[in-house]
């Protein structure tokens, strides 16, 4: 029988597979002295597709800012003889603009019996109050006055409100008896002196 030789078809192939086989061992081995953390690492997690879940980092909470601070409100009165602002107003029903519940809180300070203020409307700077017909009971000049001032006081404690106008039942009236109501009026601010009905020098003091 003839000797083989390693030069035969099948020596080499022999050959082949054993340098190949070797070159395999020599690359991993490699990789894991470079790499160490591969010598760890489960056949789960070599098989397995990478991680691509987003995570988000909760963000930070912004505060809200608060609204602008409680406008501390003050029924107009009666004081020697004169309209002022001394008394702190009820906090205003549930439901009920605070201009409204100011105006009602203003009458029975003055003691008109029956008279409310039903509604407001804004338009512009100008506000609408609209009344009961009780409001129209009948003054004298000074009662009549008193409550034209204490109306002026009490929304010129709104600053979006420059002037008003009285409506009775959803209609407007030229007077209550004694003063023009025909044209808006305008408020007072608090810290005025005196009514604009009752002087048209309001706006220049008395010389000292």
């Amino acid at each position: 029988m003839p000797k083989r030789t390693s030069n035969s078809p099948a020596g080499k192939s022999v050959l082949a597979i054993l340098l190949i086989t070797m070159l395999g061992a020599g690359v991993l081995a490699g990789y894991v002295h470079f790499s160490p953390q591969a010598a760890h690492v489960t056949v789960d997690q070599r098989s397995s597709e990478p991680d691509v879940t987003i995570r988000s980092t909760p963000s930070r909470a912004v505060p809200i800012e608060k609204s602008s601070q409680h406008l501390s409100l003050f029924v107009p009165t009666v004081v020697s003889n004169d309209v002022s602002l001394s008394k702190p107003a009820a906090d205003a029903q549930e439901g009920v603009r605070p201009e409204v519940d100011l105006v009602n809180q203003t009458l029975q300070s003055l003691q008109i019996e029956g008279a409310r203020a039903v509604g407001l409307d804004l338009q512009g700077h100008v506000a609408k109050v609209d009344f009961n017909s009780a409001i129209q009971k009948g003054y004298g000049t000074i009662e009549e006055g008193y409550l034209i001032k204490a109306l002026q006081m009490a929304l010129g404690q709104f600053p979006e409100i420059s002037k008003f106008q009285i409506v009775v039942e959803g209609k407007a009236i030229d007077s209550l008896g004694n003063i023009d109501l025909s044209a808006p009026i305008d408020v007072i601010r608090p810290g005025a002196v005196k009514s604009t009905i009752d002087s048209d020098d309001t706006t220049h003091p008395n010389p000292s």
